[in-house]
């Protein structure tokens, strides 16, 4: 007891510890951000001193060298301003002529200009509005396809409205709502909004039966032959589900109420059932608004607000979530889809107008450009022949012109060069005072930092010291009481089997005792056989001596033998090791020369093939041909024995270049082509068709790049912001599942978080490891609890299925994980796969299989309830999360009050 005693308290001081740590751990590590950012800023603005100090250093060595080129410069121009002045007198009176004829070139060349102009902008603008029409036409095309296909209806009323011949078609298909009360008329309509239309009963009472006959489905029919006075006579089949509402405008005020025929349009012959529908539905603005009415005089009517919502006459309201958002637009609202049929029609047509009036306007510029290119033509041929006649002069004029202008650059941009060196000379040294002050703001502001942040290095690591010797305290003392509990144990569990032993022992002892003089007796004996046995192993030892030199004498005869044989037997393995060479070489010489004799025999085959001539018949000659840089070879023919005469030989490989070179050509030149020039078109324009088929997948390729990089930017953004949330979830939820310690996500490479890993460092209480590989089952299996409860609380779930996640736990972390599971219960409906009773506990269902009978297995469900409460009420015990799990698993319950077990087959 003393023992338990002090581990509570030091487990109680040890959690103190371990609270203080965390604490102060928060703080170093916010002090230590502030140090390092006040580190970088001071780095980086002692860098931007000194890259000021460079430049300016670079500036006056800059502005001696463009003194020196301003004034060299300036001497040339001057010099350049001499000659040019001379030829521009010159052949000022021969340009006079030419500028009435360049200034009616150049106002048509401005309009030829302003016509490609405006036809690119007309082409631009016709692209679009074509484009723009497809897509109109795209979207009417699949709202057109969602309408004939009866998108939103139920499976009978779509299979009456396509098979039946006496359907007249839909109600849906017979009104028109605004955009902004469709959302209320659906939803006031419900079902009755796929209402199937006919004219007589019996017409419907058939519907009815071909739809139970092919088993198509249930459908409303409704028949507008039929009186009706208070109400409309429908005749009901097949399930009603409420069509799929959208959001609009609210465009009513608060507290007023509009009649929903009054903004219905529908044809007369389904006005009398329209009526029947919705003669006592009204539109109001909210809930709060249709229970005012309700409450001051409207009691009999129903109400429908704007967003959906319904009140009807008998108090009951009607709400929540719509299927595809609210939205009027959606694909799925059945009368916001035929309002948007009607508008992309409209769309189309302005569109078709507007597309044939760019392409009349585009038509007429190009007759006008190509008029104008025509006549503009004419006028620069007739400038060239004027112009032809001053070339020379003119030239020189331009070669002088173009060399003052050049000069007259140089002169400005060395000058405007000194200037800018100038003014960023004064704007550096403003910038570097600047920059000084801030260099002593900021090293005062890291002296603070590091100061602050040995402090609370300085306490943390006195805490840790602390908390260390807590822990290694609470260890020995947990050590000591589970040793003296062990020892306990043990010496109960061997008191009983130690009493048996003493006495086994003490049988044995007897036994032993008679064993110990029947030894004596046989131990006299075996010292006489002994002394017997000695005696002979003398006289076999000397036998053994003669034996020894005889075998030594006979070795040495049989090793000299051996030797003699061991040379002859070396002698005899060379003599047929030469006599395998030698075989081997004339073998490879045989086939050597059977390769030769088939390559000649296959190239006189080939000779013969291909040029029709016999070696053999050739008269024999030699030939030497000397190639020279420049003219033809020359080629001389020499017999066979002036080549001996004259010590020369034949050079194959020479030939066989020649050869080679030769065949190259022939092959380079391939046969005649006869319709290259029928080829060559056909090749230019299919250059020309992959031209424009590579631009424009060029076009296509960096549109898709522009979406990808917008994809990836968002969904990177979207990562980070979730992965930051998970992060900060995991780092708390970890902290509570194990009492203390430390967890963190990393990711493996910042710069690229879309494709990287994600690193799980888990450090629980005590424990200094670095991966969630090196912890335990159970440790693994809480940590990924607390990741799992981390993205929960980011996006939770409907339903979440657990199956058999705490089998690796024990008792202690079984009320941790329970106390986890609690606080999530009223977000998401679990279903946990255990055997763990404390688990089982705190359900509020069970479902098990059992198998009373071999091979036949039957579920067992178990419905807990409360004490107060009837077995068979309809309450569930939902357990609270402030319930204490131990307490609530060792109290006392009766049997009537735990549970209600049924059978189902």
């Amino acid at each position: 007891k003393q023992l338990q005693q002090a581990v509570s308290a030091k487990q109680n001081a040890l959690a103190t510890i371990e609270q203080q740590i965390i604490g102060d751990q928060r703080k170093l590590n916010t002090a230590q951000a502030e140090a390092f950012a006040a580190a970088q800023d001071l780095s980086r603005v002692r860098n931007e001193i000194n890259a000021l100090d460079l430049q300016k250093q670079g500036n006056v060595v800059r502005l001696e060298k463009l003194s020196a080129e301003k004034i060299q410069l300036e001497e040339e121009r001057i010099h350049l301003n001499v000659r040019l002045t001379e030829f521009s007198a010159n052949v000022q009176s021969e340009k006079l002529s030419v500028l009435t004829t360049r200034g009616s070139v150049e106002q048509r060349q401005a309009r030829l200009r302003e016509l490609q102009t405006e036809l690119a902008a007309c082409s631009v603008e016709q692209d679009k509005l074509v484009q723009l029409q497809a897509e109109k036409r795209s979207r009417l095309t699949v709202l057109e396809q969602l309408q004939g296909s009866h998108e939103g209806f139920g499976a009978g009323a779509v299979a009456a409205l396509r098979k039946s011949q006496a359907v007249i078609g839909s109600l849906a298909d017979k009104i028109r709502v605004p955009d902004q009360y469709v959302v209320a008329i659906e939803n006031a309509l419900g079902h009755h909004l796929q209402l199937v239309l006919t004219e007589q009963p019996e017409s419907a009472q058939q519907i009815l039966t071909e739809l139970t006959a092919s088993k198509a489905g249930r459908a409303s029919v409704a028949a507008l032959a039929i009186e009706r006075k208070n109400s409309g006579q429908l005749i009901f089949g097949g399930d009603l589900s409420p069509a799929p509402g959208a959001e609009s405008d609210k465009t009513i005020a608060t507290g007023e109420i509009v009649h929903a025929l009054s903004v219905v349009k529908t044809d007369p012959s389904v006005e009398q059932l329209l009526k029947s529908l919705l003669g006592h539905t009204f539109i109001a603005a909210d809930l709060g608004t249709a229970t005012a009415q309700i409450q001051n005089g409207h009691a009999g009517c129903d109400f429908v607000t704007l967003s959906g919502d319904l009140l009807n006459r008998h108090g009951i309201y009607t709400g929540g979530y719509l299927n595809g958002g609210g939205n009027a637009k959606a694909p799925g609202s059945i009368l916001g889809r035929k309002n948007q049929i009607t508008e992309l029609q409209a769309d189309v047509l302005d569109l078709q107008e507007k597309v044939a009036e760019a392409s009349k306007r585009r038509g007429a510029l190009q007759s006008e450009q190509t008029e104008l290119q025509a006549s503009l033509q004419a006028a620069q041929t007739e400038l060239r022949n004027q112009e032809v006649a001053i070339a020379t002069r003119e030239g020189e004029v331009n070669a002088l012109q173009s060399s003052s202008r050049q000069l007259h650059q140089k002169i400005e941009t060395v000058v405007f060069e000194v200037q800018s060196l100038a003014a960023q000379e004064q704007e550096g040294l403003q910038k570097r005072s600047v920059l000084a002050d801030k260099i002593s703001e900021l090293e005062t502001r890291e002296r603070a930092c590091q100061q602050t942040v040995a402090e609370l290095t300085a306490s943390l690591e006195q805490l840790r010291t602390h908390r260390d010797t807590a822990t290694a305290a609470l260890t020995e003392s947990k050590i000591a009481l589970a040793t003296e509990e062990q020892m306990v144990a043990s010496h109960r569990r061997q008191q009983q089997p130690l009493d048996q032993r003493i006495a086994e022992l003490t049988q044995a002892l007897a036994r032993l005792r008679n064993e110990v003089s029947a030894f004596v007796t046989r131990k006299a004996q075996a010292e006489g056989e002994i002394i017997e046995s000695r005696q002979q192993i003398e006289k076999l030892r000397h036998d053994r001596e003669q034996v020894n030199a005889q075998a030594a004498e006979i070795s040495q005869q049989k090793s000299a033998q051996e030797t003699d044989i061991a040379a002859r037997d070396q002698a005899l393995r060379e003599q047929r090791q030469r006599l395998t060479e030698i075989q081997s070489q004339r073998g490879n010489f045989e086939v050597e020369l059977a390769q030769k004799n088939m390559a000649v025999q296959n190239l006189r085959e080939r000779v013969q093939q291909k040029y029709h001539v016999n070696i053999d018949d050739i008269r024999s000659e030699c030939i030497t041909i000397t190639y020279a840089d420049e003219g033809p070879a020359q080629v001389q023919t020499l017999t066979p024995e002036e080549m001996a005469a004259a010590g020369d030989a034949t050079d194959w490989a020479e030939v066989t270049k020649q050869v080679e070179a030769l065949q190259a050509k022939l092959d380079e030149m391939g046969p005649v082509n006869l319709v290259a020039i029928e080829e060559y078109e056909e090749t230019e324009q299919r250059h020309q068709f992959l031209t424009k088929q590579y631009d424009d997948l060029v076009e296509a390729k960096t549109q898709l790049l522009e979406v990808i990089n917008r994809i990836n930017t968002q969904t990177r953004e979207m990562f980070v912001t979730t992965f930051n949330q998970i992060r900060d979830n995991f780092r708390t939820m970890f902290v509570e599942v194990f009492g203390g310690g430390k967890a963190d996500l990393i990711l493996t490479d910042e710069n690229d978080v879309l494709e990287c890993g994600i690193d799980i460092v888990a450090k629980p209480p005590g424990k200094q490891l670095q991966t969630i590989s090196l912890l335990s089952g159970g440790e693994q299996t809480m940590t990924a609890v607390a990741l799992l409860f981390s993205i929960y609380q980011v996006k939770p779930s409907p339903f979440c299925v657990l199956d058999e996640l705490d089998a690796p736990l024990d008792e202690s972390n079984i009320n941790r994980f329970i106390r986890v599971l609690q606080r999530f219960i009223m977000h998401s409906q679990f279903i946990i796969i255990t055997h763990n009773k404390r688990t089982i506990g705190m359900a509020d269902v069970l479902y098990g299989v059992t198998m009373e009978e071999h091979g036949i297995s039957k579920i067992v469900s178990v419905k807990f309830h409360r004490s107060d409460e009837d077995a068979t009420g309809q309450k569930l015990l939902v357990p609270s999360a402030a319930r204490s799990v131990d307490a609530e698993e060792d109290a006392a319950h009766k049997r009537e009050e735990t549970m209600e077990v049924s059978k189902a087959e």
